[in-house]
């Protein structure tokens, strides 16, 4: 009984509120349909639908922004993926480079060797140094060229501006040159200016000495000092080096005299053994002929 009771009540309370929600709406919808544009209703309905508009624009940016973030992870798992080819592609590009630069320091050597050959009109093959000696008592080089290029024990050696050594042993690929600066070699040399001869030693210190030089025929500082050919330890009329230093000694008349050397032995990687040479005259023509080119390029050198 108390349980129908209470149903009974709860049907007459919604029937009630029904009846008052229809009289609001009809009263309501009779307002709205009299009162001009800027009633209190038609504000109403304006901020209703303002704010409905908002919360989709914030929808909209939401969305926006959520799918750029999926797209950006995306990518940085892309650049995660690709990183390692990418990071071997760049070594591959730097290991290219150093070998374009190898090969086109290789071709200004050779250059410079070939021009030396054209100029002394030398005869002989090139070669490579494929070892050095680290000891001041034993300097000298190996070559990668021996007997059985045409190569024997007494060829001299040239860099690409002069006279560095002499081959002293010849195997078959090989060959081992002993420099002009080792304490145990000498060469016969002419002073071009001169045409006095004397002699050129080398010492512990890497120093080239210009030796038994006549009275009378004390070079100076600038005189260019040729191979003579005398006692065919060297070919003839290449170039030995330069005068840098003439100084008096009380135990020698003529001073002490130092030649620097027209190539620097420790920083040459390739060579020309010697099997042939012109005649004297020819290889001052060929002097004349390099210090116009070293001017040249010191011109040009200036010019950049």
């Amino acid at each position: 009984m108390p349980s129908a009771y209470q149903q009974s009540g709860s049907h007459i309370v919604r029937r009630v509120l029904f009846v008052v929600f229809l009289v609001v709406s009809v009263v309501l919808a009779t307002l709205y349909a009299r009162e001009g544009g800027s009633g209190p209703l038609h504000a109403a309905q304006d901020a209703v639908v303002s704010v409905r508009g908002r919360v989709g624009s914030a929808g909209t940016m939401v969305g926006s922004a959520t799918e750029a973030a999926g797209s950006a992870l995306g990518d940085a798992r892309a650049s995660e993926g690709t990183l390692t080819a990418l990071r071997e592609q760049n070594a591959q590009l730097r290991s290219l480079v150093a070998e374009t630069e190898e090969y086109r320091q290789e071709i200004l050597r050779l250059r410079e060797l070939l021009n030396m050959k054209r100029a002394s009109g030398a005869e002989g093959p090139a070669a490579r140094i494929i070892g050095r000696s680290g000891s001041a008592w034993d300097q000298s080089v190996t070559i990668d060229v021996g007997y059985e290029d045409g190569i024997g024990s007494g060829n001299t050696v040239l860099g690409s501006t002069g006279v560095i050594g002499q081959v002293t042993r010849a195997y078959a690929h090989t060959s081992t040159v002993r420099l002009l600066t080792d304490p145990n070699s000498g060469a016969a040399v002419i002073i071009q200016s001169s045409r006095s001869n004397a002699v050129v030693r080398g010492s512990i210190d890497g120093l080239l000495y210009l030796e038994d030089v006549e009275d009378d025929a004390i070079p100076v500082v600038g005189d260019v000092v040729l191979t003579s050919g005398l006692g065919g330890s060297y070919s003839s009329g290449l170039i030995v080096g330069t005068v840098v230093s003439v100084s008096k000694t009380a135990s020698n008349a003529t001073g002490r005299i130092i030649v620097s050397p027209n190539d620097d032995a420790s920083v040459l990687e390739e060579v020309i053994v010697v099997t042939g040479v012109p005649s004297s005259t020819s290889s001052d023509a060929a002097h004349e002929e390099l210090s116009g080119q070293g001017s040249t390029s010191s011109s040009e050198g200036s010019g950049e």
